[in-house]
């Protein structure tokens, strides 16, 4: 945090420093100057523009018009900026993997925003937040295919789903043909290992969901369809899809609270379980509490004994059956009893979360599709108008030289390229960048790994298209300091702040604490400043139990008449009170110091509210207190002197510190040349 503080400290106004003048002020006639020079510092050139852009982004003024003493004291302060950034790039700190690692990855999250296409966020934004104002039902039945499918296979797979999707379109039953026909393991009847008992299969049915909770060629399909369709086979990662789409409804919340009754069929034979639910039924018509009835007959152990209350449901984390009844249902407005593949149910309504606004949803849809991979259609349009923008070419037709060379080993990880391959032709160029044909076999060497074996052509194809967007994006990345003067002074200043930090602590903030010797000999000239004000030197007495401070100011009294010390005015107090010596330690406390003006709040109102009739051994009880006895014995008053360098330490470090940086600066000023173009200068207005 002390580092990001400083950061700022430096990036706005520090500068550090102290306007001192030294070797090299010239003006006109300089080398240096022309027209958009106002100044060169130990070799670098600062442009007229760039300078009034800091000072206008640091200036405190909000006049403007700029302030001629301003500026000339902004002048200054830059020159020490530029001057200890000079001392920090000799001393090689800009070469450290701590500063390199720290800048580069301040740019990439800074540059993040520019390496996608903002008119397809935005789009991919504002799409996300209208689905979510429905929700849709849907089943499916997924024939799957391999990543590394060759074209044959692919095929295969499309045909066999369309003859899937002529059965359901002719008629027969979607959920008998999914449990026959699906890859989707939950479609199926199936038995569970662990248990051994039964699972009943789903019959591809997914429930209601809305934006964001699919994969997003799957979420497209299902909200371009109307209730009742059945799709053409919609290709994803996991292969392709027939999906129906059950039903289409606004969202009537973004989340809710229920309470709810289940009588399940796994304790109870469905004869059972409906008579129950009637009869649960007929007695909250008849005014039975819903908490009790949840209590007496719900089998959802986690909620019954809540009154069957879930707390927080979205529409994803509820069955299909209950979305179904709560949609229709106001709230606090009681379901009638409806059947599930589980179970007979009773749902109550309590409160509907409305929709966020798209304002207040925004940051969050975007954060989520940075996850998702609906993200890469904003990388890959971005590299198309990369391509377009720094003149993309390629020459495809020389893949198959590379084609030719591959083999099956490159699947066991194993592949070398051939010590004869040598082909050198540029196969593709974007801007000033060249790649070629040799670059992309090494490339494919480099970054292979174990997989199942597929077929090389394709292999080589996804590959090229991979490296193709990876250069194109790296291509554009490099050009965006270039493209964006705006994006690139901020990076500047924060690689300048590193590096002013790592100067500034090696040059002052680390050398005040390891020079010892040197914050003694500075103390030492300087201790006169670090004066204790007058104190009063006093003892607060506490005691916790019975309100009798008569009783405590006694005591004290006679204490400082006989001399006893602390210890023995402590036992005297104790037996007053009748405290037994285990409980007078944490009951009976005592504190001696010296008190400036303000420094304990006891003190300040028994002593030194009035200090006109205070006489040594005085004891004054504190009124104020009511829960314990508080009592404070003035001894004297204690006249000016200096402080320690113990007790000042923390104020002379700092005065030590700024004494380095006076010196700091004062060197830096005789070692490094700086030149001001006057006339350049006097005209910024």
């Amino acid at each position: 945090m002390k580092k990001f503080l400083f950061f700022c400290f430096v990036i706005s106004v520090q500068l550090s420093g102290f306007a001192q003048s030294g070797k090299g002020l010239s003006s006109e006639g300089s080398e240096a100057c022309t027209k958009d020079v106002v100044l060169e510092v130990a070799g670098e050139k600062i442009l007229k523009d760039d300078f009034v852009r800091m000072f206008k982004k640091n200036s405190m003024s909000k006049d403007s018009l700029i302030s001629r003493s301003e500026l000339d004291e902004y002048l200054e302060l830059f020159i020490n900026y530029k001057m200890k950034l000079a001392q920090a790039r000799e001393f090689g700190l800009d070469t450290l993997k701590s500063y390199i690692d720290e800048t580069n990855q301040y740019r990439q999250q800074l540059v993040a925003p520019y390496l996608n296409d903002a008119t397809v966020s935005r789009q991919l934004v504002e799409e996300a937040y209208e689905r979510e104002k429905e929700i849709v039902a849907a089943s499916h039945i997924l024939i799957s295919i391999p990543a590394n499918a060759t074209p044959k296979d692919t095929l295969a797979a499309y045909n066999k789903a369309l003859k899937i999707r002529e059965r359901i379109l002719k008629g027969e039953d979607f959920e008998t043909v999914a449990k026959e026909m699906s890859d989707d393991p939950s479609a199926k009847d199936r038995i569970d290992e662990k248990t051994n008992g039964k699972i009943k299969g789903n019959g591809g049915k997914l429930g209601y969901f809305t934006s964001m909770n699919m994969i997003y060629p799957f979420e497209t399909a299902c909200y371009s369809m109307k209730a009742g369709d059945v799709s053409m086979p919609v290709r994803t990662r996991f292969g392709y899809h027939i999906i129906k789409l059950t039903d289409r409804t606004p969202a009537f919340c973004s989340s809710m609270d229920i309470k709810h009754i289940w009588v399940s069929f796994d304790k109870h034979s469905e004869s059972e379980a409906e008579e129950t639910i009637n009869k649960i039924w007929q007695e909250l018509r008849d005014g039975a509490k819903f908490d009790t009835m949840a209590l007496l007959y719900s089998d959802d152990k986690y909620s019954s004994a809540n009154g069957g209350i879930l707390k927080n449901q979205t529409i994803t984390s509820l069955p299909e059956s209950y979305i179904c009844q709560l949609k229709n249902l106001q709230p606090l407005e009681l379901s009638k009893p409806f059947k599930s593949d589980i179970g007979w149910h009773i749902v109550l309504p309590l409160t509907y979360k409305p929709l966020p606004s798209f304002e207040q949803q925004k940051a969050a849809i975007e954060e989520r599709i940075a996850k998702d991979e609906r993200s890469f259609k904003t990388i890959e349009s971005f590299a198309e108008k990369s391509k377009q923008e720094y003149g993309f070419k390629e020459q495809k037709d020389l893949l198959s030289s590379v084609v030719k060379i591959v083999t099956d080993s490159v699947f066991f990880a194993t592949w070398q390229v051939p010590e004869s391959f040598d082909n050198t032709e540029e196969l593709f160029r974007i801007g000033d960048y060249s790649y070629t044909v040799l670059d992309f076999a090494k490339e494919i060497e480099a970054n292979q790994k174990k997989q199942t074996p597929e077929y090389i052509p394709e292999f080589v194809e996804k590959a090229y298209s991979d490296v193709v967007l990876e250069q194109v994006v790296r291509y554009a990345d490099s050009k965006l300091e270039e493209k964006y003067p705006e994006l690139k002074a901020t990076i500047d200043e924060f690689r300048d702040g590193v590096l002013i930090f790592a100067i500034t602590d090696k040059m002052v903030w680390n050398k005040s604490i390891a020079d010892t010797a040197g914050l003694a000999a500075f103390y030492e000239q300087n201790k006169a400043k670090y004066l204790w004000d007058t104190r009063v030197s006093a003892t607060l007495w506490s005691v916790e139990g019975e309100h009798n401070p008569q009783k405590l100011a006694k005591i004290l009294k006679k204490a400082t008449k006989k001399h006893w010390d602390n210890e023995k005015t402590k036992a005297k107090i104790a037996k007053a009170f009748k405290i037994d010596q285990e409980a007078a330690d944490k009951r009976i406390t005592y504190r001696w110091g010296k008190f400036e003006n303000g420094d304990n709040q006891i003190v300040n109102r028994t002593i030194w509210c009035d200090t006109s009739s205070l006489k040594s051994n005085n004891v004054i009880i504190d009124s104020v207190s009511t829960k314990r006895n508080i009592a404070v014995v003035f001894h004297q008053f204690v006249p000016e002197e200096i402080k320690t360098l113990d007790e000042c330490k923390g104020m002379a470090t700092s005065d030590f510190q700024s004494y380095l940086e006076k010196q700091w600066i004062r060197d830096l000023r005789n070692k490094y040349e700086y030149k001001v173009c006057q006339e350049v200068y006097d005209s910024i207005k």
